[in-house]
């Protein structure tokens, strides 16, 4: 015989927000023991969103705050794992090559991160645009877009540049 427990049926809404206010402090805990305060209440508003919206994916109501709790803690790594590449990237591209011309540097320099970055890879270090767009997690157009508009925008500075 087959027994239904109690709370196997799905939350409402309304019961979901209900629980998830009562729920708010431990998620917040989560999320500060694994980030620090800073961006704690972020991961708690993420929390929230993506829970509501899988809500019913949710088979027991009795778990709910577990199952907030993993949410939290996998938002939480996201938040992490992003960080460290963008930290290994900016680390990796911080200083463009050396360059002969000072001018030159200085624009180099003075590129966003993401635009320096393509610049680099492909004139300095040689990597292919298809190279590039997997390195930095673009697609190919977009990179490619990205390294005409920067060469177009550099070549009007350096042009417009008493040397």
């Amino acid at each position: 015989m087959d027994l239904i427990r109690a709370d196997a049926s799905p939350l409402t809404v309304d019961d979901f927000d209900a629980r998830f206010e009562r729920a708010r402090p431990r998620v917040l805990a989560v999320a500060r023991s694994i980030l620090g305060a800073e961006g704690a209440d972020d991961i708690v508003q993420d929390t929230y969103l993506a829970a509501r919206s899988r809500i019913d994916q949710l088979r027991h109501a009795s778990a709910l705050d577990r199952w907030l709790a993993r949410i939290a803690e996998n938002l939480c790594y996201q938040v992490l794992r992003r960080s460290a590449l963008q930290d290994r990237h900016q680390a990796r591209f911080a200083d463009p090559p050396p360059v002969s011309d000072p001018a030159l540097r200085d624009l180099i320099e003075r590129l966003p991160l993401r635009e320096r970055a393509i610049v680099v890879l492909h004139y300095a270090h040689g990597y292919s645009l298809e190279e590039v767009a997997r390195m930095l997690s673009l697609s190919y157009p977009n990179t490619r877009a990205l390294l005409s508009r920067t060469r177009r925008r550099m070549y009007r500075q350096w042009s417009g540049m008493e040397r």
